[in-house]
């Protein structure tokens, strides 16, 4: 689903681009071909949307409710309050810290990437491509690795 709703975006991302330059082009014959090149994003934002929204409602067919609250609020202290519901349908609700929050959201997030991946969803073509990163150099020129001031070697055991 995030694959196609990535595949919208930027089918109708490339349509406005050709819209907007067929605004500003310098011939008709470059007007028509951007014009007719809006026209076709358009035309395939139009049906993958449509795909999008078939895939929304198959996932919640009765559809999703907007809550009056929002979910996850950062107060100006710092903190940050997360509305929940409990096993009995209880709102309740949730004051976090700062870090608290991140390392909530995070374990949120690895579990759900693992949850899916068990099911067999891969969310690969979903994340942008990450670079990566140039190897080591192995020649000379590279130091010794580095350590911390007085740090001969691995700490010593505590007992």
């Amino acid at each position: 689903m995030i694959a196609l709703a990535n595949r919208v975006c930027a089918h109708f991302a490339a349509a406005e681009v050709a819209h907007a330059m067929a605004e500003h082009s310098a011939t008709q014959a470059e007007h028509a071909t951007l014009s007719t090149r809006a026209e076709q994003w358009d035309a395939l934002s139009s049906e993958q949307w449509d795909q999008l929204c078939s895939a929304i409602w198959a996932t919640a067919p009765e559809g999703a409710q907007v809550e009056r609250f929002l979910p996850v609020r950062p107060l100006t202290n710092g903190h940050v309050e997360l509305h929940v519901h409990d096993s009995q349908a209880r709102r309740l609700v949730v004051l976090l810290t700062g870090a608290q929050a991140l390392a909530v959201g995070a374990h949120l997030t690895a579990y759900g990437a693992i949850s899916l991946d068990r099911i067999g969803q891969k969310l690969d073509p979903g994340l942008p491509h990450v670079k990566a990163a140039p190897p080591f150099p192995t020649n000379e020129t590279a130091g010794p690795p580095a350590t911390p001031d007085r740090a001969d070697g691995p700490p010593a055991a505590h007992p």
